[in-house]
């Protein structure tokens, strides 16, 4: 799969637990950092997420090896796949020296409206301009 969203991630000493290594709940934390990212850059601006989110209604994560508090690393992202009222984004976690993947995930994201509580379908610019930043099966 091709990437063409990377964001790099600052390991802070307080990530690292008794075992000496990036706790899992915090690398939840680096997905959440890499994820605002990539929309922001998709979209272009900051997005009003009152109006209309995307929630991650499903989540696949393999912890494949440690991340230690010197190693380098940058979640990776790209969105696969766009539906009516959700898209499919697979994110990982990934050693920049090495290249090994540390941490992999599948998501699936479902737009969501604050105002009226419940799923909507994905906002059409949205869809356009994640069609712009990479190929997804639509549909």
């Amino acid at each position: 799969m091709n990437y063409n969203h990377k964001k790099k991630i600052q390991i802070r000493f307080g990530d690292i637990d008794i075992m000496g290594h990036a706790n899992n709940g915090v690398q939840l934390s680096y997905l959440d950092l890499g994820r605002l990212d990539y929309f922001e850059q998709v979209y272009g601006q900051t997005i009003n997420w009152h109006d209309a989110a995307l929630i991650v209604a499903h989540l696949e994560i393999d912890y494949l090896s440690p991340i230690l508090l010197k190693d380098n690393i940058e979640v990776h992202t790209c969105i696969h796949k766009i539906g009516t009222k959700s898209v499919s984004m697979t994110q990982n976690i990934v050693d920049t020296n090495t290249g090994d993947i540390k941490t992999k995930t599948n998501q699936i994201m479902v737009a969501f409206s604050q105002k009226i509580g419940e799923s909507i379908e994905v906002p059409e610019t949205l869809k356009i301009r994640i069609r712009e930043f990479e190929e997804v099966i639509i549909g």
